[in-house]
């Protein structure tokens, strides 16, 4: 068993806890308790909300929220976690830098004051470059799920650092808050319906793509689909594959989009219908189950990608 394996990923994606963690979603365990007299309270305030709010007045600390941590130092973003997405571990046994003895020995190895990354730079496990990369790549993924709508800010205690230590640069909020919307319309535009976030994916046989006309698959389309055995969700691949959970997720959108797995009858074409392609942005489900309906707004989609 590799160390992405052993990892054991979230349940599910979708319709992430308000307050107390369910289906697999869970706050850090280690989130402490409101600050009293501090930022520590954010009432209705949605996560990304908060998170502006500690940047403009430039805090340091951790933001806990129902989809994972961001950490702050003088108001800029330096770390991001959520169960959704791999870790700077997991990528790392992954691509083949590390064992998952060496990941354990940095992670036990590390005194406070330096943190695992400076303790896998100074070992010559990992070169800087080639870990500050690394690290960048698993914020901006794990900030994307903290950052969703419906995710809510628990707590935030200032002066929390990251166990890592500082690796890459300080990232703006500001930036982290526009990636996150930027890949949200990604999403969009390559599968409207976001009921492929959170179910299993479930292959379909060849003979079956639409129209017989869907695009080859990339490279990791072909390794989500290696990895889909019918009971995994996008985001359980891509702790199995130890790859960004944002581009799994975007990988099983498009081949959805291509016929390349199993979907709700409501987001089925006729035979007739061109095969979708990723393109300008595309209208939310629709209310009704007509089929028509559906195949109008696909043979939009493809005009819109072609124009």
């Amino acid at each position: 068993m590799t160390g992405a394996e052993a990892a054991r990923p979230p349940l599910a994606l979708r319709s992430l806890p308000r307050r107390t963690p369910s289906r697999g979603v869970q706050a850090p365990a280690t989130a402490p308790a409101p600050v009293a007299g501090g930022p520590g309270r954010f009432g209705a305030y949605a996560f990304g909300a908060a998170l502006a709010r500690l940047a403009d007045a430039g805090a340091s600390g951790a933001l806990y929220g129902s989809a994972g941590a961001v950490y702050l130092r003088d108001g800029a973003v330096v770390h991001a976690e959520s169960p959704c997405a791999p870790d700077l571990g997991v990528r790392l046994m992954a691509c083949g830098r590390l064992t998952p003895d060496q990941w354990r020995e940095a992670v036990t190895g590390a005194d406070v004051g330096r943190g695992v990354g400076r303790h896998l730079v100074d070992t010559g496990r990992v070169a800087r470059g080639e870990l500050e990369l690394c690290h960048l790549l698993a914020l901006f993924d794990a900030a994307y799920f903290t950052l969703l709508p419906d995710s809510e800010p628990d707590r935030f205690q200032p002066g929390a650092t990251s166990r890592l230590g500082p690796i890459s640069r300080p990232v703006p909020a500001q930036r982290i808050a526009r990636e996150a919307q930027r890949r949200r319309t990604q999403l969009e535009r390559a599968w409207p319906w976001d009921d492929t976030d959170a179910g299993p994916v479930v292959p379909r046989p060849g003979e079956e793509l639409r129209g017989g006309r869907a695009r080859a698959p990339t490279r990791g389309q072909l390794a989500v689909l290696a990895a889909a055995d019918g009971r995994r969700t996008p985001v359980q691949i891509a702790w199995h594959l130890g790859r960004s959970a944002f581009a799994t997720l975007l990988d099983v959108r498009r081949l959805a989009a291509g016929g390349r797995i199993a979907t709700a009858a409501r987001a089925e074409p006729s035979p007739s219908a061109p095969p979708p392609v990723a393109g300008g942005p595309q209208p939310a489900a629709p209310a009704s189950t007509d089929p028509t309906v559906a195949l109008l707004l696909r043979l939009r989609a493809a005009l819109e990608a072609r124009l």
